[in-house]
């Protein structure tokens, strides 16, 4: 199981992945994740995985803000988070959980990308993945 986050906000541009530079937790060694980089490595093959990312979101202008969970650089469309908001600054908190099975190929890696077409404000992200199965 791991849970990061970042203590620092940060703005995505369209395509962008977000990082996590915090670790709160991590047991076992069925995930891998580099400090300060976006992504993080499913190692177990043919495992099952449950993914939950939570943040505080808004666009860097009105209007809409639009995240989600991808799975090697392909955005897994259930976890498409979306908040509109009427002014600069605005933020609101936004939620998704999957379960993700990896293959018997390598290992799968997992990244919170802004899959929009404006600038995304990202607060307080936490993103916890636990080996299921």
């Amino acid at each position: 199981m791991i849970i990061l986050t970042n203590t620092a906000s940060q703005t995505l541009a369209p395509g962008q992945s977000l990082t996590f530079n915090t670790v709160f937790l991590h047991t076992g060694c069925a995930e891998c994740h580099r400090p300060n980089t976006g992504s993080v490595i499913l190692r177990q093959q043919q495992a099952i995985y449950n993914v939950h990312f939570s943040a505080n979101i808004g666009a860097s202008v009105p209007g809409p803000a639009q995240l989600a969970i991808d799975i090697n650089g392909s955005p897994l469309i259930e976890t498409t988070m979306v908040s509109t908001t009427a002014a600069s600054g605005d933020l609101n908190n936004v939620a998704k959980n999957t379960a993700v099975r990896t293959c018997c190929c390598g290992p799968e890696t997992v990244t919170v990308t802004n899959t929009g077409t404006a600038e995304v404000v990202v607060e307080s992200p936490t993103l916890f993945i636990r080996r299921q199965a």
